[in-house]
């Protein structure tokens, strides 16, 4: 995607710096993802496939290897695997291959994970079950032979020839030697060719377990993230004007409620109202305290930097696909403008035939889904690991906006605090307080049974906790945060 300033030139803009000349830079490309195919050299599908192992390599002395059941991330109740493979596992990396060798999808790993058989995982946009383990050398030379014979079969396939091979006979261990001694051999499930080329199992193991009913449950865990986000500058400057404001008894106290509620999602919001209510004379004067509407940006609302700032982390950097929920359109309007401006691949989805096109894998398909709360009755079961919710009072409807029945999710909530109405509110809330003139320290008192369950963790932040919670290393207005897990089981 192109870039028109590197982030440390935008940061360097924020409101009271000096302004930096930005410096000159070819503009950068969309991070590739990761490569469908991979063998050590470009097109190396058609001209080499996968190589024997050299006397005395031993591919387990930095890896793991794990025979695998892989397939596309789908919503069809009935799933069916795609194919086997391996799944090799480095401190840093996890990748998935097909049952020729040819990379499939991968994942960065952020911390060490006791990878087990019948683990069943999200690499890429490939779900995948573990199944036995490679222990010796012996097993990877054979199986490499099992590849190299899947990639003849392919090229065979692909000039005409539908013979069945002949597959090496210290390669017949595609899956776990403990399987029930009524299970089908396995072994014997490498002997069809599939219209692609492929050795095909003609029996899923996948599916025998099923049937066995030895098949353990899969959970899937959602993290819920309160994020409390101090003021940018700029905001912090309009609320503690308002607060003045709201002192004298005869300025329009609704009027400046509702100019506080703007003023936490972005003083820029401020522009639609201020020409409705240009006889207002608190917004008359609250405009004298303001910038133009042209010389705001990123940086003048700590929910909008926390927005941008866990796109580019997540879905550029990353490729992960994000979902952004708001209360209004013109919240939606800033997003779309920086998503545009960035070249970063969005949609907004008002119907539910639009969940089909943002949940498609296709490299064509958005990255970043914008949801109005009001259409949450028809937008549901997106596919996405992350959800940022904008406006608090959005969270109470977003219960089956994610597919968190099929996959990990992790969803932040953002709150301006500072003492700000937002953060009032957030806490009355939690007590269903309809109102009164409650001071903020009683209503974290009060708050504090109403959050019993759920982890609260200040700042410093390690950088172990960042990295499992997915948020950003520039995020420095996060004062605090409530964690809660929840596990759904399938």
């Amino acid at each position: 995607m192109r870039r028109s300033q590197a982030p440390s030139v935008r940061r360097a803009a924020k409101r009271g710096y000096q302004e930096v000349e930005p410096q000159e830079e070819p503009p950068a490309a969309w991070p590739a993802a990761e490569p469908t195919m991979e063998w050590g050299t470009a097109k190396g599908y058609e001209s080499q496939g996968p190589r024997e192992l050299k006397t005395g390599e031993n591919p387990l002395k930095d890896s793991r290897i794990f025979h695998v059941l892989w397939r596309n991330q789908t919503n069809k109740k009935h799933k069916i695997w795609t194919g086997n493979g391996t799944l090799v596992i480095t401190e840093s990396k996890a990748t998935l291959k097909d049952d020729t060798g040819r990379v499939v999808d991968s994942m960065t790993c952020f911390r060490q994970r006791n990878f087990k058989e019948n683990d069943q995982l999200q690499i890429g946009n490939k779900d995948v079950e573990l199944q036995d383990e490679f222990k010796t050398i012996e097993e990877c030379i054979a199986y490499r032979k099992l590849e190299i014979a899947n990639w003849c079969a392919k090229i065979d396939a692909l000039n005409g020839h539908v013979a069945t091979p002949t597959v090496p006979s210290d390669a017949r261990r595609p899956f776990r030697a403990s399987l029930p001694s009524n299970t089908e051999s396995t072994a014997s499930t490498f002997t069809q060719v599939g219209a692609s080329g492929h050795i095909e199992p003609t029996r899923p193991i996948r599916t025998s377990l099923l049937k066995r009913g030895n098949a353990p449950a899969a959970t899937h865990t959602q993290v819920e993230y309160i994020c409390f986000l101090e003021p940018a500058e700029l905001q912090d400057k309009a609320l503690q004007f308002l607060c003045e404001l709201s002192q004298s008894s005869h300025m329009e106290i609704d009027v400046i409620a509702e100019m506080a509620k703007h003023i936490c999602d972005h003083p820029v919001l401020l522009k639609t109202r201020a020409l409705e209510l240009q006889n207002c004379k608190a917004v008359q004067l609250l405009l004298l305290q303001l910038p133009p509407w042209q010389e705001m940006g990123l940086y003048d609302s700590a929910k909008f930097e926390f927005v941008y700032l866990m796109l580019d982390d997540l879905a550029v950097a990353r490729g992960q696909k994000c979902c952004v929920l708001a209360n209004s359109q013109d919240c939606l309007e800033l997003i779309k403008g920086y998503c545009r401006s960035y070249d970063i691949s969005h949609m907004q989805l008002d119907k539910a035939c639009d969940v089909a096109s943002f949940n498609s894998t296709e490299d064509q398909a958005p990255m970043i889904a914008l949801v109005l709360a009001s259409r949450l009755t028809e937008i549901h079961s997106l596919r996405c690991k992350y959800l940022i919710i904008y406006n608090h009072e959005a969270k109470s409807k977003a219960e089956q906006l994610l597919a968190a029945n099929e996959m990990d999710t992790k969803v932040y909530t953002l709150i301006t605090s500072g003492g700000c109405p937002e953060e009032m509110e957030f806490h009355r809330s939690l007590q269903l307080i309809p109102g009164g003139d409650h001071q903020l320290g009683e209503l974290h008192d009060t708050a504090k049974n109403a959050l019993a369950d759920w982890t609260n963790v200040e700042p410093p932040y390690s950088q172990d906790f960042l990295e499992d919670a997915s948020l950003s290393n520039n995020l420095e207005s996060l004062s605090r945060i409530f964690i809660k897990k929840n596990i759904n089981v399938k």
